[in-house]
């Protein structure tokens, strides 16, 4: 007898659990938020979260608490998010150092262990240069390198700011070393000083060196020229259309995380970021507020996962597994 009402009852469980997890997922939050910005306070991310989750927190009625987990070039705060509870009280604001470091290090997290939920923002890097270095445009930076008896040395913060500076040099063959650094700022300096030729770095490190004529401005990665650097073309304005590469921040769960939890904090963020403050201040830091739906975020993270791997076996980027 038992043998038969087993099955029925292991259903009449699963069909209970399901149930209590839509109710739980329907009455989400009911407990406070926390957003895990996996780098120090002030950067780009973290300014953006704290822009964002106020925003949050008013629409959820519930306090929304930032926490800069910081530590191996961000995987520590991302493993925490990895490892917690999907029911949507542990969110994530990232970059693309998400998706670069699996790919040269190993970590404790894949790409398959988050749900994307929506992009934030779009952001260029910037080629700028000491003053010193005999080149007006980015075609002129390659042609200046090779006449170098030892190339030239590009600061870069590391991460993705690496990979687009290996990216360049795969694609103009320029001659170059890298010189990595801990933070943009770090590389800012470095580039004003002269210890480094050239930085590849996001534009809001750099942009007020170049605007105060310290740091010359090449080129921006970007489709269009930024108003806080206007003088500054476009990568293919100045004859590289093909180095089309840039940085974006974007909001994650942890993967297994209730559909719907995901469809309603997507659209509280969509709408935090029509906000016309938050979309100045993100112009301000040279970036460019985005709105997509949670499926074309999905389609685009994965998309920059094959782009960056593709980058990383082109160049032949040293792997630290």
């Amino acid at each position: 007898m038992l043998s038969r009402t087993l099955p029925l009852v292991l259903a009449a469980l699963v069909a209970m659990n399901s149930v209590v997890g839509e109710a739980q997922a329907a009455d989400w939050p009911t407990r406070p938020i926390k957003i895990i910005v996996p780098y120090a306070v002030g950067g780009g991310t973290d300014l953006l979260a704290r822009m964002v989750g106020p925003k949050l927190s008013a629409a959820f009625r519930q306090p929304v608490v930032i926490e800069n987990r910081t530590g191996a070039g961000g995987a520590i705060g991302v493993e925490a998010v990895t490892k917690s509870t999907p029911d949507g009280y542990t969110i994530l604001f990232d970059s693309p150092s998400l998706v670069v470091n699996p790919l040269i290090a190993k970590t404790p997290y894949e790409g398959k262990d988050l749900l994307p939920v929506a992009q934030l923002i779009s952001q260029p890097f910037i080629i700028a240069a000491h003053p010193n270095v005999a080149a007006k445009s980015q075609t002129e930076l390659v042609a200046w390198s090779k006449a170098q008896p030892k190339g030239m040395n590009a600061g870069v913060p590391g991460g993705a700011s690496a990979l687009a500076a290996e990216f360049f040099k795969l694609i103009s063959n320029a001659k170059m070393d890298l010189i990595p650094y801990k933070g943009g700022g770090a590389v800012m300096a470095a580039t004003v000083a002269g210890e480094v030729d050239v930085c590849f770095v996001d534009v809001a490190s750099v942009a007020s060196q170049v605007v105060a004529g310290k740091l010359n401005g090449l080129a921006v990665t970007g489709k269009r020229r930024l108003p806080i650097v206007p003088g500054v073309p476009t990568a293919a304005e100045a004859g590289m259309p093909e180095y089309a590469i840039g940085l974006w921040l974007g909001v994650f769960l942890p993967a297994g995380a209730p559909a719907d939890i995901v469809q309603r904090l997507h659209k509280e963020v969509s709408a935090a970021m029509t906000d016309p403050v938050i979309i100045e201040r993100v112009a301000q830091l040279g970036g460019e507020a985005v709105q997509s739906t949670q499926a074309e975020f999905s389609l685009f993270y994965r998309a920059e996962i094959d782009r960056w791997k593709d980058i990383v076996v082109r160049a032949k980027v040293k792997v630290d597994r």
